[in-house]
């Protein structure tokens, strides 16, 4: 028999525990706050500071060619009506189920 200090391994990991009626697996937790180290290549390459911003880089959207103003190019009654759905004209009825006479001889 094994030992009481190894236990009884199933295709290469424990079995797994059991609470309630349903398996529950034991897994290791992993911290995602572990930081990326760069390497002298790395650093030579891409710097060592943070990437520059431009204080202009998205006042302005390309729009088909064209610079976009924001506000100034749709009006709030413009945007509301674009997104509101139309209502119906007509009331859609549910369609009458057709009568199925199955021909049976009594």
């Amino acid at each position: 028999m094994s030992s009481p200090d190894t236990p009884e391994l199933k295709a290469g990991h424990p079995p797994a525990v059991k609470a309630g009626g349903m398996r529950v697996t034991s897994r290791p937790r992993t911290t995602s706050g572990s930081e990326v180290k760069m390497t002298k290549e790395e650093q030579e390459e891409f710097g060592t500071g943070s990437p520059k911003t431009d204080p202009k880089h998205n006042q302005h959207i390309l729009l088909s060619g064209v610079v976009t103003q924001g506000d100034k190019d749709f009006s709030d009654k413009a945007v509301k009506k674009f997104h509101e759905a139309p209502l119906p004209k007509h009331e859609k009825r549910p369609a009458a189920r057709p009568v199925h006479n199955i021909q049976q001889p009594q």
